[in-house]
């Protein structure tokens, strides 16, 4: 399960919205909102995406992605 307020808070750390994150992944900022919350799982692809947008460490995928 996806910590949707470690993620949401790197996200807004970076400077960034959920609407310009889902636009550099090419995805819907309703489906990006849906795997944020819980609704749809965030594939393998997905979570290597954003950890390279918001340039996560090892530890930080842990905590976010596999929580």
């Amino acid at each position: 399960m996806t910590d949707k307020n470690k993620l949401k808070s790197k996200i807004a750390g970076k400077g960034f919205t959920i609407k310009f994150l889902a636009q550099m992944l090419d995805a819907s900022e309703a489906t990006l909102s849906q795997k944020i919350n819980n609704k749809v799982k965030f594939s393998t692809e997905d979570i290597k995406d954003i950890s390279k947008i918001l340039e996560l460490t090892a530890d930080e995928i842990r905590d976010i992605f596999l929580n």
